[in-house]
Order: structure tokens, then C-alpha cells, then sequence
């Protein structure tokens, strides 16, 4: 059983695809600073993490609870980040705007945002497989252990070298159609 993830890094998509994964599970507590509301770019300078704002009274309980704190326009900020990262890769112009939309939308928990993005990133990768999301089952939250994986081409690798395990955007913008086959070639 996997998690859901804050757009997922690249072992977690790995994982997503392979074909015992039948269910991801959404019962189960927050856990700060995880996947649940982190994720990694690479930028002119390297890996940036970037961090999905939340309300400090609703982490402690459960990761459905968790809601997202709009104090600041952290969407507009974080937006500009993945557009500066990305907007000289190959494929972000077809795939960019649809998770903007679902990036830009004001989910009231953390958990909507997530599941809103895995869905639309789902299909942009064309995924077929059949994937329930499982809100009974309570299970111990666990970070995605890393894949190794093969290095493929990134926006700045003229400048910095090869960065590992990003979030999956990373991937679909520079592949874009490719993802899937690297994903299931990866496993």
C-alpha cells in the first residue's frame, strides 16, 4: 500500500506504476516536513524544495485534516519557482498549464491538493492501471524509499550536474510522452 504524496517524487511514481500497487491509503497520521507537503525541483543553482503551507492547530491529527494555509500567495510564489525552473524544458508548455490549474486551485486540505494533483499528473503520464484510494485502512505513514534510476535530460545540465529523484514534474517536462515507459523501465 502506497501514500499519497505531495506531487511525488520520482521513486514514488516508480512505485505508483508497479503492478502489485493496487491501493494508495490516506488514513494515517500527518507527519511535517515529508512528502505529504514537500517536494523537490531543480533550479539554476541545484534542488529547491518548495512546501505546501499548512494551518499549525491541524497538524498534529490526522492527514485528511490537515488544512492549507492561504496567509500568504504561496501558490503565485511556488508557481514562479517551478516556472523559472522549467520553462526552457521541452514538454512544459504541454503539460504545465494543467498542473498550474490543479497547483492554483484552493483546496482546503492538504490531502485535496494532493489527490487532485496525482490525478491530473496521472493522466498526463497516461497511466492505465486501476488505483484505489483507500480512506479506511489505517496504516503507518512511510517516506518512499529512493530507486535508482537513469539519468535522463534536465534543463540546467549545461550547468550543474545530473540531480536525482526529483518531483515527478521534473521528469514530464523534460520527457514529457516518455515518462510512463521511463517510470516502468525504471522498476
Amino acid at each position: 500500500m502506497m501514500n499519497l504524496d505531495c506531487i511525488g517524487s520520482i521513486s514514488y511514481w516508480i512505485n505508483i506504476l508497479r503492478p502489485e500497487t493496487e491501493s494508495i491509503c490516506t488514513n494515517h497520521t500527518f507527519q511535517k516536513q515529508s512528502s505529504l507537503s514537500q517536494f523537490e525541483i531543480v533550479a539554476s543553482n541545484g534542488r529547491q524544495k518548495l512546501s505546501i503551507p499548512t494551518v499549525k492547530k491541524t497538524r498534529k491529527g490526522a492527514y485528511k485534516e490537515v488544512h492549507i494555509d492561504y496567509s500568504t500567495n504561496w501558490q503565485a510564489e511556488q508557481w514562479r519557482s517551478i516556472e523559472i525552473a522549467y520553462l526552457k524544458s521541452p514538454f512544459y508548455l504541454y503539460y504545465g498549464y494543467k498542473i498550474e490549474a490543479v497547483f492554483k486551485t484552493q483546496h482546503t486540505c492538504v490531502l485535496h491538493l494532493n489527490l487532485a494533483l496525482f490525478n491530473e499528473i496521472y493522466k498526463c503520464i497516461k497511466a492505465d492501471q486501476k488505483i484505489n484510494i483507500d480512506d479506511d485502512t489505517s496504516v503507518y505513514y512511510t517516506e518512499t524509499a529512493p530507486v535508482v534510476h537513469q539519468a535522463y535530460p534536465q534543463v540546467f545540465d549545461d550547468k550543474i550536474s545530473f540531480e536525482s529523484n526529483l518531483c515527478i514534474l521534473d521528469l514530464l517536462f523534460n520527457l514529457g510522452p516518455e515518462t510512463k515507459e521511463y517510470l516502468m523501465r525504471s522498476q
